[in-house]
């Protein structure tokens, strides 16, 4: 037999195997500098200026007096469900040592859309740790524009990442407050009248508390009571492969039990210090926004190790005080007090000689101690949720599977986060009972239909 369950009481564990931000986007580990063949270094050489070039679009951004984003040229017009090349000029300020990743946020404002542009240049031969002062590097990037991109206005944002950490921008040009420069407003012709996708939703069944009292927080959801809660799954992010994710969800008057299997055939981890950054190894998530994509919101991540990460974010990841990682660390040093896990492994942890099945969680999360919480939930209550899971199978490249898929490359977007409706005893939805905060989100979304109607991912 090869199970190992791993149950814990989060508060129980201040200094001993404690307890599960961020990203959002920029997933990958740093990965090893490539070794080139003679054809490839022949290639590489091709996109190495002699002299500075002209780019339609300047940006003569400085990274931390590391690099010069001098600027880019597109093909235009940019047409969704079409290939689109990208042409970016860097210079090398000084002789690389590190292997920075290129990130571009490609953000529809026409409404809530993005599509990431990752990528390392020159299509991954001649990684920054390569380059040498004063080389310009023409970095051509040939991309698909996503079929539900919405036509109309929009803008790249750019910079770069490595791990947890982006570059600074040292000079005054066009930024935002986490590291990113802002680029022009470019236009895609897109399918005006395509709608954009539902969110999920999910109706969270009332539970007698002496039924729930009766679990067993083992991670092991053998119990009838699980028996009977309904499930909803999480899909591929991107070219993540097929890979099943079940989860459950019920809630009594003073708790949400959050229950999840998660297939998997190489288990591991090395993180167990709470509030580690689990999300560069594998890992499960919750985000709860009881009031909307305006309100505050917590993000709960649980590794296979039983590791935990609890943060509170008073406002969206990137729009609070700070930088990036200043706003993380705030959000990473609240701790849910009374938040319990359990985990159960079926095969083994860190064992690459065995198959492992999978490993599956249960969460009990005290409403009390959500501070984004105004009020206890009422049957009708309406939620904005989401749900994501990573699998890292050879330790470096991260497979995304999310609920919503649509926050593509930011899973801070709540406005396109599903939906838990709190249902009363057997599952019965009363009529969504929305805060003032929904109540406004939901207006501008009736706008924004408004608008798209007369004339979009993970």
């Amino acid at each position: 037999m090869r199970f190992k369950t791993l149950s814990v009481t989060a508060f129980a564990l201040a200094g001993a195997l404690t307890l599960s931000a961020a990203q959002m986007g920029c997933q990958e580990v740093e990965e090893p500098t490539t070794v080139l063949t003679q054809e490839q270094w022949r290639e590489v050489k091709q996109h190495i200026l002699d002299k500075d070039p002209s780019p339609r679009y300047k940006i003569g951004a400085n990274f931390n007096d590391e690099i010069e984003l001098i600027g880019f040229d597109v093909e235009e017009p940019i047409v969704a469900g079409k290939p689109a090349t990208f042409t970016w000029y860097w210079k090398a300020l000084k002789d690389g040592s590190q292997n920075w990743q290129i990130f571009v946020h490609f953000d529809s404002t026409a409404r809530a859309f993005r599509q990431n542009l990752d990528h390392h240049p020159v299509n991954g031969l001649y990684q920054t740790s390569r380059w040498k002062k004063g080389q310009i590097v023409r970095d051509v990037q040939k991309v698909n524009i996503r079929a539900n991109y919405p036509g109309g206005p929009a803008v790249p944002y750019i910079g770069f990442f490595r791990g947890e950490s982006r570059l600074p921008i040292k000079n005054d040009v066009r930024k935002s407050n986490d590291n990113r420069v802002i680029g022009p407003t470019l236009t895609i012709q897109g399918n005006a009248a395509a709608p954009a996708a539902a969110s999920p939703r999910y109706a969270v069944q009332l539970t007698d508390a002496e039924q729930a009292a009766t679990l067993t927080l083992d991670g092991k959801l053998d119990e009838a009571l699980w028996a009977g809660i309904p499930t909803l799954k999480l899909s591929p992010m991107g070219n993540a492969p097929a890979l099943e994710t079940v989860v459950k969800a019920f809630w009594t008057e003073s708790h949400l039990y959050i229950g999840a299997t998660l297939t998997d055939t190489h288990i591991w981890g090395t993180l167990t210090e709470r509030d580690a950054s689990l999300w560069n190894e594998e890992v499960f998530e919750v985000f709860l926004a009881p009031h909307g994509a305006e309100g505050e919101y917590v993000e709960l991540q649980v590794s296979p190790l039983g590791t935990i990460f609890d943060a509170h974010f008073k406002a969206r990841l990137g729009r609070g005080e700070g930088s990036r990682q200043e706003q993380i660390d705030r959000a990473r040093a609240w701790n849910m007090e009374g938040l319990e896990v359990g985990v159960h492994v079926d095969g083994t942890v860190n064992d690459k000689s065995v198959e492992d099945k999978s490993w599956s969680i249960e969460m009990k999360i005290p409403l009390d101690q959500l501070p984004a919480l105004k009020e206890k939930p009422e049957a009708g209550a309406v939620w904005s949720v989401n749900l994501y899971r990573f699998d890292r199978p050879q330790d470096k490249v991260s497979h995304a599977y999310g609920w919503s898929t649509e926050p593509r490359g930011d899973f801070h977007r709540i406005e396109q986060f599903g939906q838990f409706r709190f249902a009363g005893q057997g599952g019965a939805v009363a009529a969504p009972k929305l805060s003032p905060e929904a109540v406004e989100q939901l207006k501008r979304r009736v706008d924004e239909i408004k608008i798209d109607q007369p004339s979009a991912a993970q």
